[in-house]
């Protein structure tokens, strides 16, 4: 079986190590909380000094604490509302902001055009064309997207974080961090920048939660903007946050393992209708990490039907959120599919795992093939 170039997958998050950051984010949580205080379901409203609840201010704490960085601020809106707060409380309007030359992420775009961001791309591939760029005076952030935007992206972020450290020191750093955290060892603030955000519900915590790590002084800004009893983060909601947190690290790295051991089977021992009808399949950072898979005919949308029938889910709910069991069968992303063409779009396939073992999908996969 021959295997397309499909860029360089982001370096997955293996057991050990996730096995390791959960008791971490353990011991961090202890530090921060008496038990008694912990085994409740923390508190409401914007608090009697307007910093709203306590129990908040403390899982926000743990996070920073976590994470190295200097605070965490929990809002409303998931990631695309972290990224939006972000933004907004560092940047003005019509700021001009470095991105890779790629797609933004849908919900970014919106943010980008409400705000009037200008958009300076450039290709993270290239370093002498970066740092050009990067000459622009008038640049006023840098802003990554953690997870892969086109199939055959292979830059590494760290070292695009230092590249830009040592040509403009000055310039704030914001990295989209969604689909990466517990997906990979370490994130944006971990590599250098100067903020992170990402959602909570990608990693098994409540819907519309966010987060935010920053400087103290961006962490202020943000509260600030969202000061508003409706706007806060409550109790209740910041400890799923780490009830999430604390058992994503090793049912990711258990998916990242389901998802090779696929590609693994497929390549060297397949089912015979896998046999006959695949003809790649490989493991990509698309959004969370998933198995690509290209059919010998165009059999795509009609795979997805059969293997829905089959227990297999057909659309994705939060890209391995908490109600996500079953593993996802689902059209490719739509940035390949523009790049691809909707002709060749048709023969490939994206697989999740999600929480279910290698023997799960390949079943779900050979019932669907031959009954197409």
């Amino acid at each position: 079986m021959s295997v397309v170039h499909a860029g360089v997958r982001l370096p997955p998050l293996r057991l050990e190590e996730a096995r390791r950051l959960q008791f971490r984010l353990i011991e961090t949580l202890r530090r921060h909380f008496p038990g008694q205080e912990w085994l409740t379901r923390g508190e409401l409203g914007v608090g009697v000094d307007g910093e709203g609840s306590r129990f908040t201010r403390h899982v926000e704490r743990v996070l920073a604490a976590f994470f190295g960085s200097e605070e965490a601020v929990l809002v409303t809106g998931a990631g695309t509302g972290a990224i939006r707060a972000a933004l907004f409380a560092l940047l003005p309007p019509l700021s001009r902001i470095l991105v890779h030359e790629a797609p933004l992420y849908a919900t970014t775009a919106v943010t980008f055009r409400a705000a009037g961001y200008v958009p300076v791309s450039v290709d993270l591939h290239d370093r002498e064309r970066l740092r050009q760029v990067l000459g622009d005076a008038a640049l006023q952030a840098v802003y990554l997207q953690h997870a892969r935007q086109r199939p055959d992206d292979h830059y590494d972020l760290g070292a695009v974080i230092a590249e830009v450290r040592a040509v403009r020191p000055e310039l704030p750093i914001v990295v989209d961090d969604n689909y990466a955290v517990a997906n990979t060892p370490r994130i944006g603030v971990e590599l250098g920048a100067d903020v992170s955000a990402f959602s909570a519900y990608k990693l098994l915590g409540p819907e519309g939660i966010g987060v935010v790590l920053c400087s103290q002084p961006l962490a202020r800004a943000i509260r600030a903007d969202m000061y508003s009893g409706g706007s806060r983060v409550q109790g209740f909601q910041a400890q799923e946050v780490l009830m999430g947190l604390a058992l994503a690290f090793v049912a990711n790295a258990l998916t990242q393992e389901s998802a090779e051991a696929v590609v693994e089977r497929l390549r060297t021992a397949p089912p015979p209708a896998c046999a006959r009808h695949v003809v790649e399949a490989h493991v990509a950072s698309l959004q969370s990490p998933v198995v690509l898979v290209r059919l010998r005919q165009p059999l795509a949308e009609r795979v997805v039907m059969r293997a829905a029938a089959r227990g297999a889910a057909p659309f994705p709910v939060g890209a391995m959120a908490r109600y996500e069991l079953a593993p996802l069968f689902y059209r490719i992303s739509g940035t390949m599919s523009a790049s691809l063409g909707a002709e060749e779009a048709q023969h490939w396939l994206r697989i999740n795992p999600m929480r279910a073992g290698p023997e799960t999908v390949l079943a779900i996969l050979e019932e669907a093939l031959s009954e197409v």
